[in-house]
C-alpha cells in the first residue's frame, strides 16, 4: 500500500510517496521519476514509522503522515528548503 501527494508548487514538482513496506517516505521527481530523497526508517520514536498509511502535503509544503493499528499516530513535518 501506498499513498501519493504532490508538492504545493504551481509546476507540483516533487511527488511523496508513503511507503508501508520500507517505513519510508520517498521524494520523487515528478518528471523523470527520480527518486531526490526519502526520510522514515521503522520503529516508534518521531521520524519513524510502524505501519505507515498515508503522506499528504499542505500548501505550506508540510508533511503530515498517518500510521495504521496499534501505532496509529499522526506525524508533521516541516521542510527545512524546497
Amino acid at each position: 500500500m501506498a499513498s501519493v501527494s504532490f508538492s504545493p508548487n504551481p509546476e507540483q514538482r516533487f511527488i511523496y510517496v508513503g511507503d508501508i513496506m520500507n517505513s519510508a517516505v520517498w521524494i520523487l521527481n515528478r518528471q523523470t521519476g527520480e527518486i531526490v530523497g526519502r526520510f522514515g526508517r521503522r520503529g516508534y520514536n518521531g521520524g519513524q514509522f510502524m505501519l505507515l498509511h498515508i503522506a499528504v502535503s499542505d500548501s505550506q509544503g508540510n508533511i503530515y503522515t498517518g500510521e495504521v493499528a496499534a501505532s496509529g499516530r499522526i506525524q508533521k513535518f516541516i521542510p527545512v528548503s524546497q
